[in-house]
């Protein structure tokens, strides 16, 4: 059975909505919430500190098991790295902590209509915020995407 990002993406947020658990969806995901989809293989999430044990207990229900050590970043921001492996695949959750850096994103996260129900997500505004921040090439043309959006 292969694993397909937007079934496990689904699955998780309808877990994470069900145990009221704070969230917002981030990264390439958001972008193509946003309007400017590409290809990604991974779902990265923004979690508030003091929900991350039960954003972690989600996750491992849903199969995300095999866990990293840990990761802290020069400026601060802190990530928990969860993967999910069936056959000879696998699906990397990123646990995003909101800090100081994180919190006007976290402040402007939005709720939206997706096909299999409302989730919250980073606001375009935000996302261009963790985009700029992050620089890497990417990044900075995920940037450029969404800013041709307003053209």
């Amino acid at each position: 059975m292969a694993l397909r990002l937007f079934d496990e993406l689904t699955a998780l947020l309808s877990l994470l909505e069900a145990e009221g658990v704070r969230y917002a969806v981030a990264g390439a995901v958001a972008l193509a919430i946003h309007g400017a989809p590409r290809a990604t293989a991974d779902i990265d999430l923004l979690v508030l500190p003091e929900e991350l044990e039960r954003a972690r207990s989600v996750a491992h229900r849903r199969g995300f098991t095999l866990e990293a050590l840990p990761m802290k970043f020069s400026d601060g921001m802190e990530l928990r790295r969860l993967s999910k492996i069936e056959a000879e695949e696998s699906l990397t959750l990123d646990l995003l902590l909101v800090d100081a850096n994180l919190d006007p994103v976290w402040q402007t996260r939005a709720r939206v209509s997706a096909e299999h129900g409302d989730v919250w997500v980073v606001s375009r505004e935000g996302l261009i915020r963790m985009k700029t921040w992050a620089g890497r090439d990417q990044d900075l043309a995920d940037v450029k995407r969404l800013q041709e959006l307003d053209r």
